[in-house]
This record gives structure tokens, C-alpha cells and sequence, in this order.
């Protein structure tokens, strides 16, 4: 197949940028993070707290949402805070107001708690997608640092044996980066 030749008029930024991914993105270069073909996305990092009775957060709604490593925990900090209750243990197995309490949901209904169990889930969140790191660190911390103070960069490859269209697209700007760097060498 006979290559063709396009005469392209490229603005300064343009220029910039195709130099600027040559000089960086070539076979094992350090930007490259372990990949090949790198595409580095500013994730926001997400925590979502997910009820599911496990026990390992005790979450009390009434102090904001609150997470403790134990019911324990939880209950003294309510006391410390001047509520007039119990620690479990001491009322554990024992009747009150005609009910036994025998475990913390029963405890809690008792005493008007309104507390859950569970774990933090974390999952990140895709923001902003570049094809040279710089650019991605200039994001993250320079121009959009007011909405990134829990973002990440991380640096993804096209897939392994991708025949897809990305490739392509990238090799594409890859050559017209290396002959604008050839032509000012």
C-alpha cells in the first residue's frame, strides 16, 4: 500500500504537543509507567460507606455519620459527649424496660440508637484523561489542583493486543511528533 502525503498546517500548541509526546512516550521511556501505549487518567478517589452487617465500621447517624472500629468505641464517644448511657456490657443479658438485651441491635433499639455495620468501599473515578503524564501532573496539581485534593494519576495501557482504532490514532501522532523533532534537531 503507497503512503500518503498531507500538508498539514500545525498552530504552536499543536506543535508543543506532538513534540512534547515524542520525546516522552517513546519504547521503554520512564513516562511510559510499564506500558507500551499509556493513557494516564486523573481518578478521584471515592470512599462509599456499604452497610452490610460485617462489623468492621459501627456508623452512628446521630454524630454526623461517624465511623468507629467497634461498638465499644462508638458508645463511649456518645458518653464522652454527655449522653446518659450504659456501656453493652453492663447491661448485656440483662432485662430492661421488660426487654433482654442480648446483642447490639438490641441495645440500640433500646436506647433510640440509629447505628450500622459495615465497610469503606474504595473506587476511583475517572476525570480527566491525557497521553502525556506531565500533562496529567500539571492538571492534578497546578491548573485544577482546587478540585483534585483527592485525585490520583493513574496509568492505564490500550489492552493488550489491541487492533482497535487507538493504536493507530497514537502511532499516528507518534510520527508526526518524531519528524518535528527530527526537522529541529
Amino acid at each position: 500500500m503507497k503512503g500518503e502525503i498531507m500538508d498539514i498546517s500545525l498552530n504552536e500548541k499543536e506543535v508543543t504537543f506532538l513534540k512534547e509526546l515524542a520525546s516522552k512516550q517513546y519504547d521503554n521511556a520512564k513516562d511510559n509507567v510499564g506500558t507500551a501505549t499509556p493513557i494516564h487518567v486523573v481518578e478521584r478517589i471515592r470512599k462509599e460507606f456499604v452497610v452490610d452487617g460485617s462489623e468492621e465500621i459501627w456508623v452512628d447517624v446521630e454524630n454526623e455519620y461517624k465511623g468507629y472500629d467497634s461498638f465499644e468505641d462508638l458508645i463511649e464517644a456518645r458518653q464522652i459527649s454527655g449522653e446518659n448511657i450504659p456501656t453493652f456490657y453492663d447491661v448485656q443479658w440483662k432485662e430492661v424496660n421488660g426487654n433482654t438485651i442480648i446483642d447490639e441491635k438490641d441495645y440500640c433499639e433500646e436506647y433510640g440508637l440509629e447505628i450500622y455495620t459495615g465497610r469503606y468501599v474504595t473506587w476511583f473515578e475517572p476525570i480527566a484523561f491525557f497521553l502525556v503524564l506531565d500533562e496529567a501532573k500539571r492538571y492534578k496539581n497546578e491548573y485544577q489542583s482546587h478540585n483534585c485534593g483527592d485525585c490520583r494519576i493513574y496509568t492505564y495501557g490500550l489492552g493488550y493486543s489491541n487492533n482497535g482504532d487507538l493504536p493507530i490514532f497514537r502511532e499516528l501522532l507518534m510520527k508526526m511528533g518524531k519528524q518535528l523533532l527530527s526537522e529541529t534537531e
